[in-house]
């Protein structure tokens, strides 16, 4: 009874979220248009960039210290459990601060050289940088207090939590650029929000698992030496997703000026839609998959036969959609400042579906800790994907073709991540195709739509 109000809870916190990243992505672009122009928009999408995908990467510490202090604490190995928790802190810690230290400082030395922020005078443009850099550490806190949540067995509720702020985050955004055109006070007040939802959230945390914060530990060096390289694969994640994501906007932002810039995150966050169904599937299977038995090798084969499905399905259907209506959506998203390009979308569209494609075998991958290949192949690709889009915005080439590398990125994933798990399943790729269009998977299909509709 618990497991299931762990799920059922889980279910609903992680739709929660879904629908909280549907409100930032449809809000916040909109009231940026609605007050500032292109190219001040823009300059902030720019500099907002880095602090966006930074604040991801302390999610790799959290994941993997984790599932290593929910297996502690279900053993009552408490000193234990709370050692991966210090550890994982101190290791997100440090490295946040290395992070958040060179990027107001790299990019206050090449601010002249970028053609969207040569319109933000020198002083504007430091302060707006030291305070995303706040930002970027107040974000690290905010991702490694999940630890605690999830050794209680309530990381519903720090799910929960953490769409709260987001949500708080978008009214900050709203009443800032109503009442002032000041990139640097928008920052600011996003980084004190930030500051506070981090106190906020830790006293929660503190009284959910009073067990991870009372007395000190001795164990948290052998935990760090366990964790480090888990952890590393699992940060590197969020730094891919940074790379494909907003190193392409660093891309077209310094290469085609802050107008197109903006046509381009309109069309992105469109097309980004999907991600929010990739990430609901990723969540929940990742957090779960940790509680299965390794020897239940059917339960793995339906799971990963039926998301696979599943994700066909969404992936399809999201994007005839979007090339239907794309054009009137963002005429209206934009205050019809950017036009929407079907052929740019296609591109996202496809890049963004063989993402949802991964989410199953990559949680099953991750839950287990055997991602570290899967990861390393897909941050390399990704990161020649992004040298070689940067040379194609270089020569003038247009836009999609400059996008183009960001599939060959996403195969990167794809391939890995499914070849694992099948070898986890104990599946040949013949089985997995005939298990895909067997009589059976229409029933478990039909059973997950309805299960997921009847607890959103």
């Amino acid at each position: 009874m618990k497991s299931r109000q762990r799920i059922l809870r889980g279910v609903a916190a992680n739709f929660g979220s879904v629908v909280t990243r549907v409100a930032a992505q449809f809000l916040t672009l909109p009231i940026l248009f609605s007050s500032w122009d292109a190219e001040r928009v823009g300059a902030w999408l720019l500099l907002f960039a880095v602090p966006a995908y930074l604040g991801f990467v302390s999610s790799g510490f959290s994941g993997a210290g984790g599932s290593a202090a929910v297996a502690a604490h279900e053993k009552g190995e408490m000193e234990q459990a709370r050692a991966h928790f210090t550890s994982s802190w101190i290791i997100a810690s440090a490295s946040t601060l290395v992070l958040a230290a060179a990027f107001p400082l790299a990019l206050a030395e090449t601010g002249g050289a970028i053609a969207a922020l040569r319109s933000v005078p020198q002083d504007v443009l430091d302060q707006t940088l030291f305070a995303l850099a706040i930002y970027i550490i107040a974000s690290s806190q905010v991702a490694t207090l999940e630890i605690p949540f999830r050794a209680a067995g309530r990381y519903a509720d720090h799910i929960a939590l953490n769409s709260a702020c987001i949500l708080a985050e978008i009214a900050i955004i709203a009443l800032c650029v109503i009442s002032s055109d000041d990139i640097a006070t928008l920052a600011m007040v996003l980084a004190a929000t930030r500051c506070a939802a981090a106190i906020w959230i830790a006293v929660l945390a503190r009284r959910a698992a009073p067990g991870m914060f009372q007395g000190p530990t001795g164990a948290w060096r052998d935990s760090t030496r366990t964790l480090l390289m888990p952890s590393l694969a699992l940060m590197l994640l969020p730094l891919v997703h940074g790379l494909n994501l907003q190193g392409y906007t660093m891309v077209i932002g310094i290469s085609s000026g802050a107008v197109i810039l903006a046509g381009f995150v309109a069309t992105r966050t469109l097309t980004r839609l999907l991600d929010l169904f990739t990430s609901f599937s990723f969540s929940m299977q990742f957090y779960e998959s940790a509680h299965l038995d390794p020897a239940d090798l059917e339960t793995r084969r339906r799971l990963l036969a039926v998301m696979t499905l599943l994700a066909a399905f969404f992936t399809l259907g999201f994007s005839v959609a979007l090339l239907i209506f794309g054009d009137f959506a963002q005429r209206l998203f934009t205050n019809a400042q950017t036009p929407f390009d079907p052929v740019l979308a296609s591109v996202l569209l496809l890049a963004a579906g063989l993402r949802a494609l991964s989410a199953a075998p990559f949680a099953m991958v991750a839950a287990a800790n055997r991602h570290g290949t899967t990861v390393m192949w897909y941050f390399l690709a990704s990161l020649a994907g992004l040298v070689l889009a940067a040379i194609l915005a270089d020569r003038a080439f247009a836009l999609p073709l400059v996008l183009a590398p960001i599939v060959m990125a996403e195969l990167f994933q794809l391939v890995p991540a499914f070849r694992e798990a099948l070898r986890m399943s104990g599946l040949s790729l013949g089985g997995f195709v005939a298990s895909l269009l067997s009589r059976e998977r229409i029933g478990d299909v039909a059973w997950a739509l309805r299960e997921l509709r009847r607890k959103r």
